[in-house]
């Protein structure tokens, strides 16, 4: 699903500074590398976020950066799931250098899903998330959008979609020096 410009910058200004601080994650999420990255998404037991991989998956290749479209990691992989859907939590266990691991934790009990998670950060893996405070993925990740749990269920769903909307995207523009407003000291 492709969202126009217009509800993009709205739910970005409803968002306020968590907004911007989702632009800048889903920027730093979709950096290019100079080695070739794997990525992978995964959830906690009770949610999986195939949702946010739909959509990044979608705008990445809108974007031409199949470097982005990501792998879901599942806690139960039901038979006859696609190949991109097919892929177990498990997996994390094989972890390297040239992958990443997008933790997404709408609650905070996540059993087995920390071990899991310390165990690739200590092969190499990036490990960044989107979480609602969770002090342990704090302290686990490389890169963490926090949304505070006081804000609804609705703040947590748009963050999702600022993210995806702003990994693929080209960095924005610099003005020309000529053009930036001058410092005044």
């Amino acid at each position: 699903m492709e969202l126009s410009g217009p509800t993009m910058r709205r739910w970005t200004a409803e968002l306020g500074q968590l907004g911007a601080d989702a632009r800048g994650f889903g920027r730093t999420l979709g950096r290019r590398s100079s080695t070739p990255n794997h990525l992978f998404v995964i959830g906690t037991p009770d949610w999986e976020p195939w949702h946010f991989v739909a959509h990044l998956g979608e705008e990445a290749t809108r974007h031409g950066r199949t470097d982005l479209v990501p792998g879901l990691l599942r806690w139960k992989v039901p038979p006859g799931a696609p190949p991109h859907l097919a892929l177990s939590a498990d997996d994390m266990a094989h972890a390297s250098p040239r992958h990443t691991f997008l933790v997404l934790a709408p609650v905070g009990d996540a059993p087995g899903l920390f071990e899991r998670i310390s165990d690739a950060k200590k092969l190499g893996a990036r490990i960044m998330s989107v979480h609602r405070g969770d002090e342990t993925l704090l302290g686990l990740s490389h890169e963490t959008l926090s949304v505070n749990p006081s804000r609804g269920e609705r703040a947590f769903e748009i963050t999702q979609h600022v993210v995806t909307d702003s990994a693929p995207a080209p960095p924005p523009e610099r003005s020309p020096w000529w053009a930036r407003p001058k410092r005044v000291h």
